[in-house]
């Protein structure tokens, strides 16, 4: 099996091949369902998929090139789309791995404190362009405000405050039938699968919960869980409380009330106009203690802080956090963890062809294509951490593409505009959501001609 991995890994062989070993990729593959029917066995496959990313090229490219350590699309097909595969036990897995073996000990060894956080966001899967794919859904992306074609890509991740690893993911439909535009085929009642497709037509809550299991079951440890307003609500921090993990998350300034010190129920909005502000320069604007129930009678007292909107100097965004022993400061750096996850959807979509890279129509595959992409994503991660490597994960990968001169035009605008991001947000970290939407600015004043180009790759 080791001579066969071997045979496929031509760029990758000294990199791929030990990060493999090291943190037992393919026994972990075994043991999350992975065997070999017939042809060529899993850890060649494998080891081929991930490698092709790095070339700069789509499984359906690669297969029509001339290249000698392409394997044939039947058994590619066979090994992506199978249902027997679990791959979120595997990227927990893998995650776990690297964590206990590379992560903890650095933190040991080191006088920082440790910052273990899980982070939850989801991230647009868009297929504008398709009809038939498995569960494609019409979905809302509540960060534009727009309708599109695809799925939404709710991931769970973990970071130390230096490194970040996805752990977990679903490709999410929609519980609302009559925006699905497909519905799910028919497998196996047992398999991993059937269990996939059940998570991607159900509330994004109850999923959000199903990955933080994925967690646990792997014994990632961790203090606390991030995520943004829209998962914000009473009852999920409550459901994240009983997972046995303390909640940073920013508020909804919705109608939600807050029992305060007085006994009086306010909602943020309410509290923020009633109460006397820090002085202009201050780092956050005022905190309070307050208390939240949920529909049970169960209460917990919560800090609340209120900082400034840098998009907007007279708004206010609200942070919460179940740990009430943190201070100010601490909540707002350890909420500031969160944009790691954002840091990481766009470097999957720019650099490792998150969405381009598989076109196809099946769900199992769809599902497969991600975790692999979580994979060469780890691995990069793993590289800059152990070699206190400076560079950026765009540039790692860089360093490792085949032929960067053969880049598609709207692959190396994309690949140049977020790595020179990525760089400055090094040394500037809190102009990251700034510079994204500048980014979006810069490619909507281009020529027509481009922005075309550009829309018909997405």
């Amino acid at each position: 099996m080791v001579a066969d991995f071997q045979s496929h890994d031509d760029i990758l062989s000294t990199t791929f091949g030990s990060f493999a070993r090291k943190f037992g990729i393919f026994p972990i593959l075994s043991k999350c369902g992975a065997r070999k029917i017939r042809g060529v066995p899993v850890p060649g496959v494998f080891s081929y998929l991930f490698s092709i990313a790095f070339k700069n090229v789509s499984i359906y490219q690669d297969q029509k090139s001339n290249n000698p350590a392409r394997i044939g699309k039947d058994c590619v097909h066979r090994f992506l789309q199978s249902p027997r595969i679990d791959w979120n036990r595997f990227t927990s897995l893998l995650a776990a791995s690297i964590i206990k073996g590379e992560l903890e000990p650095i933190h040991e060894a080191s006088s920082l404190p440790s910052l273990r956080c899980l982070v939850l966001d989801d991230s647009s899967f868009k297929r504008n362009r398709s009809k038939k794919v498995e569960l494609l859904a019409t979905c809302y992306d509540h960060a534009k405000h727009v309708y599109y074609k695809g799925l939404r890509m709710l991931t769970l991740g973990y970071t130390d405050g230096q490194s970040f690893l996805p752990v977990a993911q679903c490709a999410l439909s929609t519980e609302n039938k009559e925006m699905r535009i497909n519905e799910a085929s028919e497998v196996g009642p047992d398999t991993p699968g059937h269990k996939r497709r059940q998570m991607a037509q159900q509330k994004a809550t109850l999923t959000m919960l199903e990955l933080i299991d994925c967690a646990n079951e792997a014994q990632i440890k961790a203090d606390y869980v991030l995520f943004d307003s829209w998962f914000s609500s009473p009852a999920q921090i409550f459901s994240v409380l009983k997972k046995g993990y303390d909640v940073v998350c920013m508020a909804k300034k919705s109608r939600t009330t807050y029992t305060c010190e007085d006994g009086r129920k306010r909602t943020a909005s309410q509290i923020f106009s009633s109460s006397k502000k820090r002085r202009c320069m201050a780092k956050y604007l005022l905190s309070r203690i307050v208390t939240i129930k949920d529909d049970d009678g169960n209460e917990k007292q919560i800090k609340m802080v209120f900082v400034r909107n840098r998009s907007n100097r007279k708004d206010f965004l609200v942070l919460l956090s179940t740990d009430i022993s943190l201070d100010e400061q601490q909540i707002v750096a350890i909420y500031g963890n969160r944009w790691s996850i954002e840091v990481f959807f766009k470097n999957c979509k720019s650099q490792l062809r998150l969405e381009k890279g598989n076109h196809s129509l099946n769900y199992d595959e769809i599902t497969a294509h991600i975790s692999l992409v979580f994979t060469q994503y780890m691995m990069l991660s793993y590289m800059r951490r152990l070699n206190t490597d400076e560079r950026s994960i765009g540039e790692l990968f860089l360093s490792m593409v085949e032929e960067l001169k053969d880049a598609a035009f709207d692959n190396a605008l994309e690949l140049i505009l977020y790595l020179f991001i990525d760089k400055i947000c090094q040394s500037e970290p809190h102009l990251q959501e700034k510079l994204f939407a500048l980014a979006e600015l810069f490619i909507d004043s281009l020529p027509q001609m481009m922005r075309d180009q550009i829309k018909m790759a997405s």
